[in-house]
């Protein structure tokens, strides 16, 4: 039985920036992290870049980032309608995307166009299989969807011909 499609997101969400800045924020303080934030919205997200400071001494590993944003992701998106992902970062590619993540998203988009099967990806955390979702937003011919639960969620790479890219050739 297949479910409905979420809702998308809303194209701008103050409330839920501010929620996001503001959660952050305070949960970090908390730990005795010394950073500066940088709060911007697009109409997919709330990005939300750690800067850490002279004298932090809070080491900022993956599992401390991942469960910062699933926290603030739950602050921000109480009811499951009408949610706006907020990605945390602190340095990388959280401008232009990691490229070995682009990288591989095209061989993926690629494959399954050239075979026509869906590929099923081994279960990953919730930020890689967000980043794959959005480096293949923009793939022509296949969409992405994630099945699972907890740590057995995994991501769906399928054939979409429906869905074209238009391009300007002028």
């Amino acid at each position: 039985m297949d479910r409905p499609a979420p809702p998308p997101p809303p194209v701008s969400a103050p409330e839920k920036v501010e929620k996001a800045r503001a959660f952050c924020g305070e949960l970090l303080r908390r730990m005795g992290a010394l950073v500066e934030l940088e709060v911007r919205e697009s109409p997919e997200a709330i990005g939300v870049w750690v800067k850490p400071l002279d004298g932090n001494r809070v080491e900022f590993n993956s599992a401390l980032i991942e469960a910062v944003q699933a926290l603030a992701n739950r602050a921000v998106n109480p009811l499951a309608e009408v949610r706006k992902w907020v990605n945390l970062e602190v340095g990388g590619y959280s401008e232009e995307g990691d490229p070995a993540v682009k990288a591989m998203a095209a061989q993926l988009a690629n494959t399954v166009r050239r075979t026509g099967q869906v590929i099923a990806l081994a279960p990953m955390s919730a930020r890689e299989r967000r980043q794959l979702h959005i480096a293949l937003q923009e793939a022509e011919g296949v969409s992405t969807r994630s099945e699972g639960e907890g740590i057995f969620r995994q991501l769906l790479v399928f054939p979409d011909p429906a869905k074209r890219i238009v391009r300007d050739e002028r």
